[in-house]
């Protein structure tokens, strides 16, 4: 499921090394440095994909503390980045159907 991230291009490849080297603890921590990160990528993203990078900002926090007491371990990162590829689907799915 990471191949999910890394198919959205440089938003992905920035995704993925901010869930892999945050010094986050805990899930909202992690949770927030995402969503800033699609935040700063959101204002110079392609309209195309504005819906998207909107509805995968929505879901992120529900979803890691939902299914995460803490964030440190690299199994932990491993499982996110995972995570993150069924989000962005789902986020695909959503995005379209608005439209």
């Amino acid at each position: 499921m990471t191949i999910q991230l890394l198919s959205m291009g440089v938003i992905g490849v920035r995704l993925l090394d901010c869930i892999l080297t945050s010094n986050a603890t805990y899930p909202d921590e992690l949770a927030d440095q995402i969503v800033n990160e699609i935040n700063h990528y959101l204002v110079k993203a392609p309209l195309s994909e504005k819906p998207l990078l909107f509805h995968l900002a929505c879901e992120v926090h529900e979803a890691l503390s939902d299914r995460f007491g803490r964030v440190d371990s690299l199994q932990v990162r491993r499982d996110i980045a995972n995570l993150m590829g069924l989000l962005i689907y789902r986020a695909r799915m959503t995005a379209n159907q608005s439209r």
